[in-house]
């Protein structure tokens, strides 16, 4: 039996719009401008992708299901860049942190790259692809999946904008010398990178996730 109409158009826009409030409108737009402001964007941005994806859904049912498979195989990228890119900047660091010749200025200049590579990856995640894949993903163990990764990669973006951003983007600022960082400034640093951050793996189990999608149908109902 296929779900209630209202359900299938509702469902969506509770998924998307709570998402891109926090993430996009809370923890983005809140530099910009007023925080009540940015919340509407953010839940106008996730309504708007939910209502896209309705009327595609409704006027054109097969590219639909075409989109679907872009997105969660786009995901399946996203997440595998995001994931070892976060895995290799922590090997790096932690390289340059069990150096005695490091300074501190040379441990910035490792760490700033990192971060417009994070902004672009994790930008195509938090707009694009996961508020959009939870519109267009609507039945069988393919949305299971997929609601299960979107859940958890909320979650940890959250943890993100709460404990990593904010440290590293401290160190980012500060002033460094120039000489060589003693071993309780390298363990401070250590501290302050949080190089022992679980996130890289946690984003590779939803790359597995979507990968396992992929291989899933979309499981549209037929038509009544």
């Amino acid at each position: 039996m296929n779900p209630p109409l209202a359900h299938t158009r509702l469902a969506p826009l509770l998924v998307a719009v709570p998402f891109t409030a926090v993430v996009t409108g809370l923890f983005n737009l809140t530099e910009f401008m007023p925080g009540p402001l940015a919340l509407l964007i953010g839940a106008a941005w996730g309504a708007l992708v939910a209502l896209a994806a309705a009327a595609v859904e409704r006027r054109w049912p097969s590219a639909a299901a075409r989109i679907e498979d872009a997105l969660v195989f786009v995901g399946v990228i996203a997440f595998a860049f995001a994931g070892c890119g976060g895995l290799m900047a922590i090997l790096q660091w932690q390289g340059a942190l069990d150096s005695a010749s490091l300074t501190g200025e040379t441990l910035e200049a490792v760490l700033l790259p990192t971060i417009p590579y994070y902004i672009a990856v994790n930008s195509i995640l938090e707009m694009l692809v996961i508020p959009a894949v939870v519109c267009f993903t609507r039945h069988g163990l393919r949305r299971v999946l997929v609601l299960a990764t979107a859940a958890l990669y909320f979650a940890m973006r959250i943890w993100t904008y709460l404990a990593f951003v904010p440290a590293r983007m401290r160190f980012a600022e500060e002033e460094h010398a120039t000489r060589a960082m003693t071993a309780a400034e390298r363990a401070q640093a250590a501290d302050d990178l949080m190089v022992d951050d679980p996130r890289w793996a946690f984003l590779l189990l939803m790359m597995i996730a979507f990968l396992v999608a992929v291989r899933l149908p979309s499981a549209r109902p037929a038509a009544a």
